[in-house]
């Protein structure tokens, strides 16, 4: 397996998603630095079948292991197997309902193949540790720590296509969505905020008008500072931002004007293989914003 992956250290980065297999997700006390493997995926079955798009309901078998750097192929403990259970998993494709890894992982397989990913802890399970999954029989599955890189064996079973989607033109005005209330001080002019976010291309054919991501200090398991109103972020952010609370969720759909307008914006470097798109000229783009402190 070592002639088909490349290890390459980096630092783990946090990013708490919904993933197969049983057992909680809880926040680990500390985030310790852990090297990390870059996201990569081999193909050791190529399927002749149909091929696999976001927002397809696709069914698979799995297994899943901790990422082992001594051993030839990095499977380490196992976490957790559909194969083992014999129950193939159905889930729709690129809609959050998997690790982003695999969401990224799979995206572009036919049915009938097989392929091995791995994916560092920005694109599993992050700084969060997870319980062990229950056990099948006599086989029992390890827990997930904090910052485990993860190896998972996909074979594509079958995808039914998406039907065509109905496209909604993007907003010429700012809209703003809480999608959590938070209970904390409140946004204003003038003060300094904490955030974190996440930036999306919009996408009128997605429910979530969430297409690619340009940006996220998510992904970078970092925040962001800036003082509110003060021309230092795109207008979308001083003109959609005020009036959160501290621990409030928001979404922004910005249209190009209070964007960065018919300014194209070169890609950003990737993190542990998470591959950030460009922003066109003339983009309408979408921000999830959580406010994290208020100063």
């Amino acid at each position: 397996m070592k002639s088909m992956f490349q290890l390459i250290a980096a630092v783990a980065v946090g990013l708490t998603l919904t993933a197969c297999g049983g057992g909680s997700s809880t926040p680990a006390a500390t985030t310790p630095v852990v090297a990390q493997p870059a996201f990569q995926k081999a193909d050791i079955v190529t399927g002749t079948g149909t091929e696999a798009a976001n927002n397809d309901l696709l069914v698979i078998s799995y297994t899943g292991w901790l990422y082992d750097a001594s051993k030839s192929d990095f499977k380490g403990a196992k976490i957790d197997s559909s194969v083992d259970r014999n129950a193939p998993v159905a889930f729709t494709l690129g809609t959050g309902q998997w690790l982003a890894g695999l969401d990224q992982g799979i995206l572009g397989m036919k049915v009938g193949g097989k392929r091995t990913l791995v994916l560092p802890a920005s694109l599993a399970y992050g700084a969060n540790s997870k319980t062990a999954a229950a056990s099948v029989g006599s086989i029992t599955y390890a827990a997930i720590p904090a910052n485990a890189a993860l190896v998972y064996d996909v074979e594509l079973v079958s995808v039914t296509k998406a039907s065509v989607p109905v496209f909604v033109a993007a907003p010429t005005v700012l809209k703003s969505v809480d999608t959590a209330v938070g209970t904390g001080d409140t946004a204003v002019a003038g003060k300094t905020l904490t955030v974190k976010y996440t930036g999306y291309l919009y996408d009128g054919s997605r429910p979530d008008y969430k297409g690619d991501v340009f940006d996220s200090s998510v992904i970078r398991n970092a925040t962001f500072d800036f003082v509110l109103g003060a021309g230092k972020v795109i207008p979308g952010w001083d003109q959609g931002v005020p009036g959160m609370l501290v621990g409030g969720k928001r979404t922004l759909i910005i249209p190009p004007g209070l964007g960065y307008g018919s300014v194209a914006q070169a890609a950003l470097p990737a993190v542990n293989g998470f591959n950030f798109v460009a922003i066109p000229a003339n983009s309408t783009l979408v921000f999830d914003i959580e406010l994290v402190s208020v100063k």
